[in-house]
């Protein structure tokens, strides 16, 4: 999940996205994402938390 008051756009979750499950735009693809959580470890603001499906 992205957190939209905390992303600065910078585009380094999708750079490091190593399923390129993450659009231009910054919207995650669940179909594509795996939930590996590299986005979420690379973002240098902490914008990215991962759940699990369903929640």
């Amino acid at each position: 999940v992205v957190d939209r008051e905390k992303c600065n756009a910078c585009g380094l979750c999708a750079m490091y996205c190593p399923d390129a499950a993450i659009s231009e735009d910054l919207e995650v693809d669940l179909e594509f994402c795996k939930g590996c959580g590299i986005c979420a470890h690379e973002c240098p603001k902490k914008a990215i938390t991962m759940e699990r499906e369903g929640k």
